[in-house]
Parts: structure tokens; sequence; C-alpha cells
């Protein structure tokens, strides 16, 4: 019997995305009861620390170097080879790593307290019964569990069973987030509520590293340590994955940072609201389009490049149209969600908002260029690309906000992405994967940007003409004509498209295997 898993790749990619929009959908419900009452109970200010916490402990993970990147990748060819002993032996040293890393992770964060008061601007805005110092480590503790226990799950990832880890994922989010409900209405205290959120965390992600252990009893048996040269060339892969992984951090974990230093800890704790939404977005997204790179990965090792070219084509088409629809839907909605869930406080001015949603568009659009470079093992080749992004939106953000506050810190983002990732990595595809000019990619790319921009200012046009006042069944109505228009504008342009007819019958045959199954997924 197989110890890796040997259904076919269209099943476990539609496995993998109906568990994780199930679980990812129970996620969001409970996020969003939880932040609603603690708002009631607390204030944007704790939310503030929250975030600012978060962003530090990001920038700390620097040490893990993006070595995980440079492991997974090795995972797919011994699992489609059903080499057990090779598997095993990247997971002693996966193991081995992580170690070490929790340890200079640690380190690091010890080394960072006592200076944390610093990156708040005005010290008075820190609550009476907030220990910045404690708050810390409670997140310190949490980073480190994830070198010491989670680093299993990697494994279902490359053998395509994230469907399992988004069962755990939600078994984590579930314990965590009744725990905290239940001691923030008991105490009133955020320190508690949070440390025992985080200590239940640890036991739901303990007990799941020893099930998977067991589910790869053969796998973690194996006591041999991979060849000094092949770890070698992990070491030198991970030099490449190292700046992408020192740029995205430093992009991600900036923008809190600069809010928290620039303008206050309270619209640090605002924008944790819009980042919170928009986080669900792409993770709901990412169960349909970044989920699909072990399936990539898979598919590497067994298509001919003109196979892999015409998957890459149907693959950003529907990324392009997910992002046109997530974009228009959020560009109308978001504020008046905003304005019913917590009120018109909490609510952004000005262009703010369009700003965030044209980096929604921009992320989403690029969640399938991110499968197929990794995958593909890319990422080798546009490593100093990381770090020039994340300069660039460093010193953007921290010039515009001068001028133009909130709004600047967003914008900052977008046009240093706009000016490195988003024109490199499809040249990298194009160029070294398909061997084709990457100006197809363009023609169809811009026909989306320039839809959803139109269709955006078309919305926006006509909430400016209608007086109302925003309720919930307003919001859902709203939300369901932004869906209409903009899939019916797509339909109308692109029915004739060859990847629009292709993924048309694909969903076809899903829904027919369905209900032929009883609820089964279809192979």
């Amino acid at each position: 019997m197989s110890v890796f898993n040997r259904a076919s790749r269209t099943k476990n990619a539609m496995k993998t995305s109906v568990a994780g929009v199930a679980v990812n959908l129970c996620k969001i419900l409970l996020g969003f009861g939880y932040r609603s009452l603690f708002l009631m109970i607390l204030s944007e200010t704790y939310l503030g620390i929250n975030g600012l916490f978060t962003s530090i402990l990001q920038v700390l993970s620097l040490a893990e170097l993006g070595i995980s990147t440079a492991i997974v990748y090795r995972f797919y060819d011994p699992i489609n080879r059903e080499d057990v002993q090779y598997v095993g032996m990247l997971m002693n040293f996966f193991r081995r790593v992580y170690g070490v890393i929790a340890g200079v992770i640690l380190a690091l964060g010890l080394a960072v307290m006592p200076f944390i008061h610093l990156l708040i601007r005005n010290a008075s805005e820190v609550p009476p019964d907030v220990n910045l110092y404690v708050v810390y480590l409670l997140f310190l503790l949490n980073t480190l569990s994830t070198y010491l226990f989670t680093y299993k799950l990697t494994l279902l990832t490359a053998d395509q069973r994230n469907y399992w880890f988004s069962l755990a994922d939600l078994a984590a989010t579930l314990a965590r987030y009744v725990s905290q409900i239940v001691v923030l209405l008991l105490t009133r205290n955020f320190t508690l509520t949070l440390g025992v959120g985080i200590g239940l965390v640890l036991l739901v992600n303990y007990a799941f590293s020893r099930w998977v252990t067991a589910q790869y009893r053969p796998v973690f048996r194996v006591r041999e340590m991979l060849p000094k040269e092949e770890r070698g060339r992990i070491y030198r892969d991970t030099r490449a994955v190292m700046y992408h992984k020192v740029g995205a951090t430093v992009l991600v974990s900036t923008d809190n940072a600069v809010l928290t230093r620039m303008v206050s800890l309270a619209a640090t704790g605002i924008y944790s609201n819009y980042a919170m939404i928009l986080q669900y977005i792409q993770i709901l997204i990412g169960q349909f389009l970044g989920n699909f790179t072990p399936s990539v990965g898979n598919a590497r090792q067994n298509m001919t490049r003109e196979a892999y070219y015409a998957l890459f084509r149907k693959m950003v088409f529907l990324g392009l149209w997910v992002a046109s629809v997530v974009t228009v839907c959020c560009y109308a909605a978001i504020d008046d969600l905003i304005a019913v869930w917590l009120g018109p406080k909490y609510m952004f001015q000005g262009w703010t908002t369009p700003v965030l949603c044209l980096q929604l568009f921009m992320t989403v659009s690029r969640s399938v260029n991110g499968a197929f470079i990794t995958a593909d093992g890319l990422f080798v080749k546009d490593r100093i690309r990381p770090l020039i992004e994340s300069a660039l939106n460093l010193g953007i953000s921290i010039v515009l906000t001068r001028w133009l506050g909130i709004t600047g810190v967003f914008l900052g983002t977008v046009i240093s992405t706009g000016l490195t990732a988003q024109w490199r990595e499809p040249l990298l595809m194009y160029r070294f994967a398909f061997r084709r000019r990457v100006r197809e990619y363009w023609f169809r790319y811009g026909a989306f940007a320039a839809l959803t921009l139109a269709l955006s200012a078309g919305v926006g046009f006509l909430k400016s003409r209608l007086a109302w006042t925003p309720g919930w069944a307003l919001l859902l109505a709203e939300t369901a004509a932004a869906f209409l228009l903009v899939n019916g504008v797509l339909i109308l342009l692109f029915r004739r498209a060859e990847e629009y007819q292709y993924l048309k019958q694909l969903a076809g045959r899903g829904l027919a295997r369905l209900r032929r199954s009883g609820g089964g997924i279809p192979r």
C-alpha cells in the first residue's frame, strides 16, 4: 500500500479547495464574532497592539530565511517516485534546522524586547491594564510553536493533502476563539484572554503533529540524514529564497509599523479591521488558487512544456477572473460592511479604500504566478527583486505618509509592487519555463485590469448618486448586484475564449459528477 497520496491532481485540488473554503468560511464567522465582541468590551487600541506585535514577530521570523521553500520544493519528485527513504531524510533535516531556527528566534525576540516601547509614538495610548512586555512574550511563544510543531504539516501540503491541514487549522481556530470569548466575557482582561487562546492553539498543534507522524509512520521511522552534498544544495537554494523571505516579510510587516510610528496606535487598530477582511478574502481565494501549488509541482514532473503552458494559461485566466470579481465586490461593500458591523467611526475616508482594493487586485492576480514559480523552482532566478521591492515599499510609504497620511502607507505598497514583482514574475515564467514572449500575458492582464477599473468606477458612481443608510440587507444586496454585474460583463466579453470554455466544461463535469455520486469529489 502506498504511503503517499495517489489520487488524481484534479481530485486533490478539488478536495483541498472545497475543504479550504468550508473551513475558512467557519473561521471568518468566528473571527467576525470575536472581533465584534472584542471591540464592544475593549477598544481599537488593543487591536493596534495586536497588529504591531504580529508585525514584529513576522520580522523576527526572517531567521527562517525561507529554508522551508527550498526544502518543500524537493518533496515533489521523491513523493512522485514513492521514495520513502529520501522523504524521511528530508524531514529529519527539516526538524533539525527548525530546532536551530526556534533557538535563534527566541534569542532575537528576547534581545528586541527592551526596545518595543520605542515603536509606539505616544506612550499614553497604551491601556493601563496592559504590560507590553508580557503581551510580547506571549506572541513570541506563539511564533516559536510554529517551528517546534507545525513544520510536519509541510508534508501534507507536498503530498496534496492540504485539506487535512485545513481541518487542523479550524480546530486550532475554534479552540482559540471559544476560549478567548469565554475568558473575555468573564474577566475583560486582554492579556489573560490572549494567553489562554495561545495556550490552546499550542495544544491543538501538538496533537495534530503527532497525528501526522502516525499517518506517515514509515517516513518518520527513517533515521538517516541527507547526504552532505544535498544539504549544500539546499543551503545554496536557501540563499536565493532568503531574499524572497526578507522582501515579503518587510513588504507585509512594515505597514503596521509605519502606521503606528507615523500616525497612531488607534489608526493601526482601525486598519486591522480592514486588514482582517482583506486577509479573509485572500485566504478564501488561496483555497482555489494558492493550494494548487502542490498539484502544479506534480504536473511539472509529468507534463510536456506545451501542456504545462496550457495549464498556466487556464489558471491565469481563472485567477484574473477571480481578482476582478472580488475587487469590484470589495470596493462596493467593504466600507459599508465596516459601518454596519462596527460603526462609521471605524471607516477610512478619502482614497484609502480604493488604494486597498487596487492592492487586493494586484495580490490576487499574482497568486497563480507565485504557485508556478514556486513549483518550478524559479525563485532562485529572482532573488534580488524582493529586496528592491521591500526597500522601495518602506521608503515610498514613509515619504507618501507625510503627504497623504494613512493612504500613503498602502499606496507605497502598490507602487513598489508595480515597479518590481508585477512585471518580473510573468517574465520569468515565459522566459525560462515556457520559452515564449510575455506579451500575450500582458494583453490578457491589461484587459481584465481595465474592466475591473471601469466596473469599480461605475459602481462607485452609482453609489454616490444613491442616498441610503447602510444595513445588513442593503449590504447583501449591493454585494450581490456587484457580483452579478462583473460576472455578466466578463461572460459577455470572454464567452468565446478557449480558457472560459474549458473552465465552463470542467465546472459542468464536476457538478454532474457530484450529483451522480451524491456529493463525492470528481476525479
